[in-house]
């Protein structure tokens, strides 16, 4: 049962506890005497991790004709308080976000896959109805981007239709195919021009709402996330300039 060993250290389980638990779970209901006899480890250590998974909710004690014999909980039970700390996680963390939102200044940043993914999700999420992203440097096939996204790109695409999230976006590159392929999915909600340098890079800059999003999909993918509103200014108004600069896309739809 090594996996079984792993996996209980992963849900937060020490290395004794870990191994009291899976003796129980091989003998049954048993007395400490019969995981002292069976394990490889100090009589105390086991009465110790005894008493320590009862308290967890791992295992439970009842007194039999005056001797303490110990048992796993059902293994259901625990998913049960396992969701209940993730309801209560999720409570917390909503109250940090409601804090950090009243913040008018603030920086974040947010390292490796999942966060990255689900940055992008949650930021569009909080972003108006009709919000503009100013995204500076599509210098690369946005393909790349979408592969890394992966499942979660579908349910990015959904909130950004659904809220009407518009991409006005500076290309340093000829459109690639999945470009065009966005505009011809949502030709009202994106629309790109081109200044032609020839760059390649995969990170991009987006200018949107009250937020500045510096980000690059290399490893490991992070994101830095500055809320402030005069930066916002400044950054769009270094947008505008190359806007006007830039060529119009002769692939955007009337």
């Amino acid at each position: 049962m090594t996996n079984l060993h792993n996996e209980l250290h992963i849900i937060g389980l020490g290395k004794n506890e870990s191994a009291v638990y899976e003796a129980l779970v091989e003998s049954g209901p048993c007395r400490a005497g019969v995981l002292i006899a069976k394990l490889n480890i100090h009589r105390n250590l086991i009465y110790q991790s005894l008493e320590k998974l009862v308290l967890r909710g791992f295992a439970t004690k009842v007194k039999i004709r005056g001797v303490w014999t110990f048992q796993i909980t059902d293994p259901h039970s625990l998913l049960s308080a396992f969701r209940q700390k993730e309801n209560v996680l999720s409570s917390i963390i909503e109250q940090i976000n409601t804090y950090r939102s009243k913040s008018e200044q603030q920086i974040v940043v947010y390292e490796g896959i999942e966060s990255y993914r689900n940055y992008w999700i949650t930021s569009l999420e909080r972003f108006p109805v009709g919000t503009i992203d100013y995204v500076l440097g599509g210098s690369v096939d946005l393909s790349g981007w979408v592969e890394f996204m992966g499942p979660a790109y579908a349910k990015y695409d959904e909130i950004r239709k659904e809220k009407k999230i518009t991409w006005k976006t500076i290309h340093f590159n000829e459109l690639a195919d999945t470009d065009k392929a966005v505009l011809e999915v949502h030709p009202d909600l994106t629309e790109y021009r081109t200044i032609p340098r020839n760059i390649r890079q995969s990170g991009n800059v987006n200018i949107i709402h009250d937020t500045i999003t510096l980000h690059t999909w290399e490893n490991p993918p992070r994101i830095i996330e500055i809320r402030d509103l005069l930066l916002v200014a400044i950054f769009k108004s270094y947008f505008d300039i190359l806007w006007e600069i830039a060529i119009p896309s002769p692939t955007r739809k009337p």
